[in-house]
């Protein structure tokens, strides 16, 4: 059964050259979604716009398996995420820009749910071109209509 829902991002990157006094911004986002379950897989999916593409959003798909979290974005940005705690991931982030290497070292992937709630936090550390850019943290609220 497919669910209507709202999506609550909130993406922090506490960047590793910058200055200890300048704060990380988080950046956020607020999206109508659907949730399913599929074979004990559940299912978050939404569209994001980006600036400058409102006419070409990337399709997201969250897949919640056992103490793991897949994203696969596909249209304007392209990338498979994977979180795993202890693993890391390598893939390409592919958009309109052009293409980077982008590797996720996740520490930890934490998953709460209630009735109307599933709440996800994944901590890593990202790379771009074998690089460490980032130390990150992803909250995902998803909230049953």
């Amino acid at each position: 059964m497919k669910r209507d829902v709202l999506v609550y991002l909130r993406g922090t990157q506490f960047m590793v050259d910058a200055p200890e006094e300048e704060e990380a911004q988080p950046i956020e986002l607020v999206v109508p979604g659907t949730y399913t379950v599929q074979n004990d897989v559940e299912l978050i999916e939404y569209d994001e716009v980006f600036e400058g593409f409102e006419n070409y959003p990337a399709r997201n798909r969250v897949e919640l398996r056992d103490g793991s979290i897949e994203v696969h974005k596909t249209g304007a940005a392209e990338v498979d995420m994977v979180f795993v705690p202890g693993k890391r991931n390598v893939s390409y982030y592919t958009t309109p820009f052009g293409t980077i290497e982008m590797g996720i070292s996740t520490m930890a992937v934490d998953t709460q749910r209630d009735d109307d709630n599933i709440n996800i936090r994944a901590e890593y550390a990202l790379a771009m071109n074998s690089e460490l850019v980032a130390d990150c943290v992803l909250d995902m609220r998803v909230e049953m209509k």
